[in-house]
């Protein structure tokens, strides 16, 4: 795993924190497409636990992949 300078300068925020969580946090920013960027996407897929159950977050409705919250059939209209 290769950690660049950006997500170097986010972990220096995180100091008091122990190096587990600092190494985890740094596998996070470096893996994916968005890896390095310091950038990272987090899907709220507990929502139906927290909101209560919803049509939208039953296995079979396809609300538990990724892709299926941003993409068309998933918006009202």
């Amino acid at each position: 795993m290769r950690v660049t300078q950006k997500v170097k300068k986010i972990l220096d925020w995180y100091e008091g924190d122990p190096p587990g969580v600092k190494a985890n946090l740094a596998r996070i920013l470096c893996t994916g497409r968005l890896g390095g960027t310091g950038k990272v996407v987090i899907l709220p897929v507990d929502q139906g636990f927290e909101h209560g159950p919803a049509r939208k977050f039953r296995a079979e409705s396809g609300g538990l992949r990724p892709h299926y919250h941003y993409s068309s059939r998933s918006r009202p209209g």
